[in-house]
C-alpha cells in the first residue's frame, strides 16, 4: 500500500502526464486517512503558492478541492475561499478555467453553513474576478439547488449587491450577477440590474438586458439548475481534461507540409519559384474584435474565449 506521500508524488504532473487514475481511486478509498493530508496540501498552498505554482506540485491544490468537494468535507471550505483571494494571478495560475467552470460546484459542495467568507470573496476588488464572479456568485446556484440556502436569501443579498455592494466598475462580476439574476427568475431585481447596464457596469456580449428581462419575466431560465453539478465521481470528471489529453506534436503542420511540396514543384520548372516567390497570407478576421485568449467569451458561456469561441 502507498504512504500518503507517495499517494501525493503520484500526482505530479507536466505537459506529457496522463491523468492519475488509478492514486486518486486509491486515495478515494482511503478517504479517512487521507482527508487530513488534502487539508494540509490547501494550507500549504495558502502559505507558499510558488512552491506549487512553479513545480511539478501544480496540481495538487486543484485535486485536493476537487477531492475534498466529491467528501463534502466543509474544513475545506475556508481554505479554498482563502486561496480565491490570493494575487488574482495567483489564483488563475492554481486553478485555471475551473475558475470559470467547476469551482463553482467545488464551492457548493464544501460549503459550511456560513455565507460571510463567500460573500467576502465576491466583494473582495482586490480578488480575481473570475474567482468572484463566476465562482463565487455562480456557487449560490448549486447552494440553491442543493437546498442549502433559499432562494429568498439570495434574491435578498443580489439586491444588496446591486444596489451598494460592490464597487461601481465594470466587471465579470457584474456580468454573473446580472445574468444570473435573470436565469433565477429575480424579477424584482429588474430595475437594479438596468440600472447597471445603463451605468456600463454590464458587457452586453456577456448577456444582453433583453435576455435577462425575457428570463425574469418567465419566472427563471431553467439552465441554471442543469448547470449545477455536485462533484460526485472526480475520476469521471477530470480524466477528459485538455491538459492530460495533449495531442503529440507533428514535426510539420499539414498546411505547411503542403506548402513546401508546392515550392518544390516550382524549383523543378525553369524560373518558377524565382518568378513566384513566397508571400506572406492575410488572415481572416476575427470572429469577435477586440477579444483575447483570457476574455469572457462573448457567447456568454462563462468561459474563456480559448476554451470556447476561440477554439472555433
Amino acid at each position: 500500500m502507498s504512504t500518503p506521500d507517495q499517494l501525493l508524488s503520484a500526482l505530479d504532473y507536466d505537459s506529457a502526464s496522463k491523468f492519475p487514475a488509478e492514486a486518486i481511486r486509491e486515495i478515494v478509498s482511503r478517504r479517512e486517512e487521507m482527508t487530513p493530508v488534502l487539508l494540509e496540501v490547501l494550507e500549504a498552498c495558502r502559505a507558499d503558492p510558488s512552491d506549487f505554482n512553479d513545480s511539478a506540485r501544480c496540481m495538487l491544490p486543484t485535486y485536493a478541492a476537487f477531492l475534498l468537494a466529491q467528501f463534502r468535507e466543509t474544513r475545506a471550505y475556508r481554505p479554498i475561499i482563502a486561496l480565491l483571494q490570493l494575487d488574482a494571478e495567483v489564483a488563475d495560475a492554481m486553478f485555471g478555467d475551473s475558475l470559470t467552470e467547476d469551482l463553482k460546484d467545488v464551492l457548493a459542495c464544501v460549503f459550511d453553513g456560513d455565507e460571510a467568507p463567500l460573500r467576502g470573496l465576491i466583494e473582495n476588488p482586490k480578488a480575481n474576478e473570475w474567482a468572484r464572479g463566476s465562482a463565487g456568485l455562480r456557487a449560490y446556484t448549486g447552494l440553491i439547488h442543493m437546498g442549502k440556502i433559499s432562494r429568498d436569501e439570495v434574491e435578498r443579498y443580489f439586491a444588496d449587491l446591486l444596489e451598494s455592494r460592490l464597487e461601481r466598475e465594470p466587471s465579470p462580476v457584474w456580468d454573473n450577477l446580472a445574468s444570473l439574476s435573470g436565469d433565477l427568475g429575480f424579477a424584482p431585481l429588474l430595475p437594479l440590474v438596468r440600472r447597471a447596464h445603463e451605468d456600463g457596469l454590464c458587457d452586453p456580449w456577456f448577456a444582453s438586458l433583453e435576455g435577462i428581462e425575457t428570463n425574469m419575466k418567465a419566472g427563471g431560465n431553467p439552465r441554471w439548475s442543469k448547470d449545477c453539478t455536485p462533484i460526485d465521481d472526480v475520476v469521471a470528471l477530470m480524466e477528459n481534461w485538455a491538459c492530460f489529453n495533449i495531442p503529440p506534436a507533428r514535426s510539420k503542420p499539414p498546411r505547411e507540409t503542403e506548402s513546401m511540396e508546392l515550392i518544390q514543384m516550382l524549383r523543378d520548372v525553369p524560373g518558377g519559384a524565382r518568378e513566384y516567390p513566397s508571400r506572406p497570407t492575410i488572415p481572416p478576421p476575427p470572429l469577435y474584435p477586440g477579444v483575447t485568449r483570457n476574455d469572457p467569451c462573448p457567447c456568454g458561456s462563462g468561459k474563456k474565449f480559448k476554451k470556447c469561441g476561440g477554439a472555433r
